[in-house]
């Protein structure tokens, strides 16, 4: 099934109610602050190196600005699946495969908070098999 658009987003999910019940759990004394700001060291690494800035200020530490980094799986993106794109790149990708799924994380470098913002689907909808793996250069 061809879809009209491939890089309009599609089945999108907003995780903005969790984010709310995360924020007021830490808040309220419902959760340790080390419970919520637990950012994992690659995810930190990713958001600085590979991140977009937003305008948006954290709301834990309330000092810097938000990133987000934007995550791509799917079975059609075979060993690139998995992989950090920034959002520029996504509608190209969306032409070249059939479906994945986007992820985007929000991360404060500052106290590492992150939660998940949101996770559509993009692709034109042409079924096709995943590129093969790249021979590794020392085979």
């Amino acid at each position: 099934m061809r879809v009209a658009n491939p890089a309009q987003p599609r089945d999108v999910v907003s995780f903005a109610l969790q984010r709310r019940a995360a924020l007021e759990d830490l808040f309220t004394g419902g959760a340790l602050r080390s419970d919520a700001c637990d950012a994992d060291p690659y995810l930190l690494r990713a958001a600085q190196w590979h991140g977009e800035a937003t305008e948006r200020k954290c709301p834990v530490c309330r000092r810097t600005e938000l990133t987000h980094v934007t995550y791509t799986f799917g079975a059609q993106l075979g060993p690139y699946s998995g992989r950090v794109k920034a959002t520029g790149e996504l509608p190209a990708l969306a032409t070249q495969y059939g479906e994945f799924r986007v992820y985007v994380v929000e991360v404060c470098q500052m106290c590492t908070w992150n939660h998940l913002v949101m996770s559509y689907v993009l692709g034109d909808g042409i079924p096709r098999a995943a590129p093969r793996r790249p021979r590794d250069l020392l085979d």
